[in-house]
């Protein structure tokens, strides 16, 4: 399991400023699963991305924007087409 980025104890930051809180994004974090699995996929084996609600929204846009990387998604209960203003 990989910490969300601005949770817990992954802190990037001293604080948390507007300017420092624009890292705070789902792009980001996408960039940081991304990083992470390749680094630790040194035998290339096949890697399925799982999560359920939010965790699941970002399984499925990971299998989206990063296919070479992760073969497949399962999203439970996850919201995929977010609306802003209702």
């Amino acid at each position: 399991m990989l910490e969300h980025r601005f949770y817990g104890d992954s802190q990037p930051f001293d604080d948390w400023s507007m300017d420092n809180l624009r890292y705070l994004s789902s792009e980001q974090a996408l960039a940081d699963l991304a990083y992470f699995i390749s680094s630790i996929n040194t035998n290339n084996v096949e890697v399925m991305v799982v999560g359920g609600s939010y965790p699941g929204a970002m399984s499925a846009w990971f299998r989206a924007m990063y296919p070479h990387i992760a073969a497949g998604s399962w999203a439970s209960s996850a919201v995929v087409n977010p609306i802003v203003d209702f």
